[in-house]
């Protein structure tokens, strides 16, 4: 297996990770509600991180827009793991969100290096 089938690969496993995170909230189920009530924020927003959450994952999924996508979904995990560490939760909580944060992190930096190199040969 190619390291560019790989990448695709692993770009849409976090896609579709994200996309049933985004259905979750949308859904409004028992676990989202609770969990946004408990960090303190109004609804609304977490409809607004369920929408950028999709947003995120249709990026991510397409080769252009990769690190943007990437990028954007890293933001939010860093909100995920301030949020953990605000309400006072057990450190290991955040580490999912912090796992994510640093793939993330690691294909947006990847992505864009690969696309700076592209545009430099042509």
């Amino acid at each position: 297996m190619s390291t560019r089938t790989a990448g695709q690969i692993l770009r849409v496993l976090i896609a579709l990770f994200f996309l049933i995170a985004a259905g979750m909230k949308f859904a409004g189920t028992e676990f989202e509600v609770s969990g946004f009530q408990r960090f303190g924020y109004a609804p609304w927003f977490m409809y607004l991180i369920g929408a950028l959450q999709a947003a995120g994952a249709a990026l991510l999924v397409m080769r252009a827009t990769a690190a943007l996508g990437a990028g954007l979904l890293a933001v939010i995990m860093l909100g995920a793991v301030a949020s953990h560490l605000r309400a006072g939760d057990p450190v290991t909580m955040a580490v999912p969100a912090f796992i994510l944060l640093v793939v993330l992190a690691g294909i947006a930096v990847l992505r864009l290096s690969a696309t700076a190199g592209a545009r430099q040969a042509a």
